[in-house]
């Protein structure tokens, strides 16, 4: 069974999900399909890049290892890189399919089960997936309606779409994404707090929707990526001052 919780592994997931896929399916929907996201051509072109840029990682990390033959290995991967550009959304699958060969895919496979040795992290639930989403969902549309200034309603907003993003792309980038956009998220509260406060009494329930999800993102990122909660006693102290949420601490 292949290790899909290190990025070779989750790579062989997508495309052997996308070489399963009948010849004459549009390119466009090929990667929709196999990376579970809408079949619009920008977002279809993102999941794409963020692909490519999970092959590069994976052969960063493979060269790691000094004492391994990156030959063996990474031989492959300009074929399967072939796969991603150049991108013909409205082509047929056949054009693209060859390039996912039998010996790509197992090569791929042998990347899975060598960084298994060292990189591995926790998977998702489809609850916590769901839950995640909601409180993004709901969050947005609070934020989107809410009374705050315009500049700081705006960077918020901006700051819940890369979480969407996030999400959007986890089947690629796994926990890892979602704590770049965790980052981002507890930057902006904490370099807005001032404004934030004193639009706290107004508003107390969009801050408090943003404490929740930075809460429930934080403890599953730390927990899947096996670190230490990135709301350390300080910022966690001024997160549920500003937003009025008790945070837990693990």
């Amino acid at each position: 069974m292949i290790d899909e919780s290190n990025p070779a592994g989750r790579l062989h997931k997508i495309l052997s999900t996308a070489k399963g896929q009948p010849d004459s399916k549009k390119v466009r929907d090929v990667w929709s399909f196999a990376l579970s996201i809408e079949g619009d051509d920008v977002i279809v072109t993102k999941g794409v890049v963020e692909l490519y840029s999970l092959s590069q990682e994976i052969q960063s990390l493979i060269k790691m290892n000094e004492n391994l033959n990156h030959q063996l290995y990474l031989s492959s991967f300009n074929q399967i890189d072939k796969s991603f550009f150049p991108l013909n959304l409205a082509a047929n699958w056949n054009s693209v399919k060859p390039y996912l060969s039998d010996e790509a895919l197992t090569r791929l496979q042998f990347c899975a089960e060598e960084l298994s040795r060292f990189y591995s992290e926790e998977s998702l639930a489809e609850e916590d997936l769901k839950d995640i989403i909601q409180k993004t969902e709901q969050l947005f549309e609070s934020l989107y309606s809410s009374s705050l200034p315009d500049a700081l309603r705006l960077g918020l907003l901006e700051e819940v779409e890369r979480v969407r993003n996030a999400i959007n792309m986890y089947k690629i980038k796994g926990a890892k994404g979602l704590k770049e956009a965790l980052q981002g998220t507890i930057g902006a509260v904490v370099v807005n707090q001032e404004a934030i406060k004193d639009a706290a009494a107004n508003n107390a329930d969009v801050l408090k929707r943003i404490g929740e999800l930075i809460d429930k993102l934080d403890s599953f990122t730390s927990r899947a990526l096996k670190l230490k909660r990135m709301l350390s006693k300080p910022i966690r102290f001024l997160l549920e001052k500003v937003t009025d949420t008790e945070i837990g601490e693990e």
